[in-house]
């Protein structure tokens, strides 16, 4: 009895008729660098094909909506690269971009930072919590930590993520409040 190689015997395994749809995926993921715009290749992940409909993994409701807009010529793209019936639909969803990533992207400066990227801390944390009273001092843990590097409101003096001081020079609940005495002035 002679040893095969795993190759060979997923080879094998995909060339049966059952496998139409997986091959069909593993062409798709093939193709999808090459048709989707560079800044959208890291955003989206195609999930699966069922009944002819793409489903894509994207990592936000913003991108779902971009990629959205532009799904007839991604699947007129797609279409004309496929070998086997073309797909009828696409169908972009943020709900499972979290299972389907294998690493995280660091983020490389302080402006990309949103104000929840505390939870990558709680994430990377070596512990794992027993009960729950220890997971949630350790996300409290986590946020004040985050919080001391804002910088703070020059109005109200609570910690604001630099983004909002840089748009606004003041946190969104000062200039909000900013907004609704302006509107209320120039009603009366």
């Amino acid at each position: 009895m002679s040893l095969t190689s795993l190759d060979h015997l997923l080879e094998v395994l995909a060339k049966q008729p059952k496998w139409e749809e997986y091959r069909r995926y593993v062409e798709i993921c093939d193709i999808w660098p090459t048709i989707v715009p560079k800044q959208a290749v890291s955003q989206s992940q195609p999930l699966y094909v069922q009944r002819d409909m793409l489903w894509i993994a994207v990592s936000s409701s913003v991108w779902a909506q971009q990629l959205s807009f532009q799904s007839f010529s991604l699947l007129q793209q797609l279409n004309h690269h496929l070998s086997d019936s073309p797909l009828h639909k696409l169908r972009f969803s943020p709900a499972q971009w979290h299972s389907h990533q294998d690493q995280t992207q660091p983020v490389s400066s302080d402006q990309g930072k949103s104000f929840f990227s505390y939870t990558d801390a709680v994430k990377s944390s070596p512990h794992t919590s027993q009960t729950p009273e220890e997971a949630f001092q350790r996300w409290t843990n986590a946020i004040a930590q985050h919080l001391e590097t804002l910088p703070l409101c020059p109005q109200c003096h609570c910690r604001t993520p630099s983004i909002e001081l840089q748009r606004w020079s003041k946190c969104y609940l000062c200039i909000t409040q900013h907004w609704q005495t302006k509107t209320l002035s120039n009603l009366e």
